[in-house]
């Protein structure tokens, strides 16, 4: 890390927390790369290498170059700095007066060997989980990143295990997966603005409905071709299994957004979930087919207040074709008879000093035979997002953020809702309102860099943002049509030491439909809610998606 001068406000605890890092160990660096003492010189490899490095979120900086002392001799200079990897996270949202909502310890580089050991503690509406997770990037030496957690749930207990070695940056010919998840958990039908909230004693705000989804994963790789020009061929083996213990007695009506307080819910309310809550188990055999025309360009300060970020510029396409077989099919629930398939599309642009990118996604199952005869096209997903980034020379510190995004589901026969508000939606709203089974969001943000108050110690930034979008209620459980609805809002944004590439938001937003009701809403944020460096990830379409896998599935800088 890097030292201040004794003239800087506040240098002393920067020692200090400098005095308690744990610094990256020269071993891991050197391992990480994709040439050695002695090879023929080759720039590509040099620019990949950096890649990977910048990948690990524990090194806030890594560069990559050679320099000629003399002709014919190339000397390689690995330069790299760490990022405070020591964290202690207290998690307070100020979305409906002041919640608690997490307790983070978390150490990104243990014994400087990239190994992450956290603990947590996290109570988010209808999540309350309590556990341990440990992961590694070189697991035992190797490039294998492994990875487990444990812990308890509101539902029961959670178990993820993974062992993945994926493409090792651009020039990586095989990779592999294997996963296991077991997790109990709650799905949260928003009830906010429908009629059936008002049975009952008294109104209210969600359903509960308590599931155990339960996954396995095999899966293989192969690329072909060269970097910037990529074919991949792959196969996996998947099974999934959803059950709904105790349905439909098991569900429970949450009074004022309070989980810990739920009763069970009447019948005439529960109903209409009969149709989500099927129990399922469907092992697939896949079929991966991608192509990677892609090139980087590292830039500054896009979501980062003035950090480095490596951008995929190009397309990046995937096909998943998967049909169910009869093998390892859970006891005592009815295998589905299936073709399921997947398809996604990823294109980076750079038009002068400005980039767009566009991120488009479809999922479906086609049953073969149902022994309730709805055969046909079910479990539809789609979705699409377009960011721009705009920059010009004449504004030299601002950033210009723009995006629209689309999100849907059609015939869903899994749990599946989705909300207008939130942190990454109409920000001046909450999690729970206008509920539907289809949603546009649109958000221009302007990001301005301050060059104050402690540039060598703190990056600081102001924002300030519009968002407008619609929910609409499709075929899903107590939809309802929002109307256009948008908030106006702003906030400060600060990364933390300078150059840091994580970003903190303190937001106030206010919506702008009078009959609403509501007034400002805070919020604090750790990360950046909307950008590249979060990643296209809308996760209450991701609760409802239960194949992942595709060619996507063996990068680290997987969107």
């Amino acid at each position: 890390m890097e030292e201040l001068g004794e003239d800087v406000p506040w240098s002393w605890a920067y020692r200090v927390v400098n005095a308690l890092h744990i610094r990256t160990r020269a071993s891991f660096i050197r391992d990480e790369l994709l040439f050695r003492e002695g090879d023929c010189y080759e720039p590509f490899l040099l620019e990949d290498s950096g890649r990977l490095l910048r990948a690990h979120p524990f090194l806030a900086h890594a560069d990559v170059y050679a320099v000629a002392p003399e002709e014919g001799e190339r000397h390689v200079v690995v330069d790299t700095r760490d990022e405070w990897t020591t964290q202690v996270d207290l998690g307070v949202s100020f979305d409906d007066g002041v919640r608690f909502e997490a307790l983070e310890v978390t150490e990104e580089n243990f014994l400087g060997r990239g190994i992450l050991m956290e603990g947590f503690f996290r109570e988010q509406r209808e999540r309350k989980d309590l556990g341990l997770r440990v992961a590694s990037p070189r697991l035992l030496g190797t490039r294998m990143d492994g990875s487990l957690a444990v812990g308890s749930t509101r539902a029961g207990n959670l178990v993820v295990q993974s062992l993945e070695y994926p493409f090792v940056g651009e020039a990586g010919r095989v990779a592999m997966r294997q996963l296991y998840l077991r997790r109990d958990e709650i799905f949260p039908y928003s009830l906010a603005g429908t009629t059936a909230g008002e049975e009952g004693d008294g109104s209210f705000t969600h359903l509960a409905l308590p599931f155990r989804d339960e996954r396995v994963e095999l899966s293989v790789g192969g690329r072909l071709g060269q970097p910037g020009n990529l074919t991949l061929l792959g196969m996996a083996l998947t099974r999934e299994t959803l059950e709904y213990r105790g349905f439909p007695g098991s569900v429970e009506a949450i009074p004022d957004n309070d989980f810990a307080a739920g009763q069970p819910a009447p019948e005439e309310l529960r109903s209409p979930l009969a149709r989500q809550a099927r129990p399922a188990s469907t092992t697939r055999l896949h079929f991966l087919l991608g192509q990677r025309n892609l090139r980087f360009l590292q830039v500054r300060g896009l979501d980062a207040l003035d950090g480095e970020q490596d951008l995929q510029l190009g397309t990046d396409l995937g096909l998943t074709i998967g049909r169910s077989v009869d093998v390892l099919t859970a006891s005592g629930i009815e295998a589905s008879d299936d073709l399921y398939t997947r398809f996604r599309f990823f294109l980076g642009a750079d038009p002068g000093t400005s980039f767009v990118f566009l991120n488009m996604g479809l999922q479906a199952r086609q049953i073969v035979s149902d022994p309730l005869g709805e055969d046909g096209w079910r479990d539809v997903l789609a979705e699409g997002d377009l960011y721009g980034y705009i920059r010009s020379r004449r504004v030299p510190r601002h950033t210009f953020f723009a995006r629209v995004s689309g999100a849907g589901g059609w015939q869903m026969r899994t749990p599946f809702q989705l909300t207008l508000g939130g942190r990454a939606s109409v920000r001046g709203y909450g999690l729970e309102d206008f509920p539907g089974g289809r949603r546009v969001l649109a958000t221009l943000e302007d990001r301005v860099f301050l060059d104050w108050p402690a540039p060598d110690l703190v990056d600081a930034g102001l924002s300030l943002f519009v968002d407008v979008g619609r929910v609409w209620p499709g075929d899903i459980p107590y939809g309802v049509d929002s109307g256009w609805r948008a908030a106006v809002g702003g906030g400060l944004r600060l990364g933390f030491p300078a150059a840091s590439r994580g970003v903190a938001r303190l937001d106030v937003a206010v919506p702008l439909t009078r009959e609403s009701g509501r007034g400002p809403v805070f919020r604090l944020t750790l990360y950046e809610v909307l950008g590249l460096t979060t990643g296209f990830f809308d996760r209450q379409m991701e609760r409802s998606r239960r194949v992942t896998v595709g060619p996507d599935s063996f990068t680290r800088d997987r969107r």
